[in-house]
């Protein structure tokens, strides 16, 4: 059994902003570890839908990306998770557009169309990107043949989207368990 879960949602401030304060927003984005912990405390507190997963003796993968750690701190103990430096989330990079004032969501969400058609403004490649996720996919997939072993992974949204979507397409069933803000968990069985 695979397990992924996107973190919890970072508290930085969403509020409208002009492109030189995105840029910071996302170096913050990209470095808080302070995460809205209501989030899985509302799920912790749904026991028929936690305790299968916090029971389980899984191997416990984390990005090392402050905000996706924090949430699998806050899950499990520090000593039972490995990072790994490829389950961090797809390259974001902002540009200067003047004038332009909006939320911070906005600002990623443009420029992630951007990345999506091809205007990378120096972040890696969606190829390259998604190279990288479909490494990790193919090993996740290698690894739920064992019997009686469990995977857990905490990552990022676009990441762990197409490890999931390459995963179905290899014959596992998707089933999300729970979701608050960013952070949802979702199960994946042969």
């Amino acid at each position: 059994m695979i397990y992924l879960i996107r973190h919890a949602t970072p508290l930085i401030d969403y509020k409208p902003c002009n492109a030189h304060s995105a840029k910071l927003l996302l170096d913050e984005y990209n470095q808080t570890s302070s995460i809205d912990e209501g989030e899985i405390v509302a799920f912790l507190s749904q026991p028929d839908l936690s305790q299968v997963l916090l029971a389980t003796e899984a191997n416990i993968i984390s990005s090392p990306v402050n905000r996706a750690y924090a949430t699998a701190c806050r899950l499990f103990e520090a000593t039972r998770i490995q990072q790994d430096a490829r389950l961090r989330e797809y390259d974001l990079r902002l540009s200067s557009i003047p004038v332009l004032k909006m939320g911070v969501r906005h600002w990623f969400a443009l420029h992630r169309i951007l990345w999506l058609l091809g205007i990378s403004l120096g972040a890696a490649s969606r190829k390259a990107e998604h190279q990288r996720a479909l490494g990790v996919a193919d090993e996740l997939y290698s690894s739920c043949g064992e019997p009686g072993k469990t995977t857990i992974v905490i990552s990022h949204g676009m990441f762990l989207r197409t490890v999931r979507k390459t995963l179905q397409k290899r014959g596992l069933q998707a089933r999300r368990v729970y979701r608050s803000g960013c952070f949802t968990v979702e199960s994946l069985t042969p």
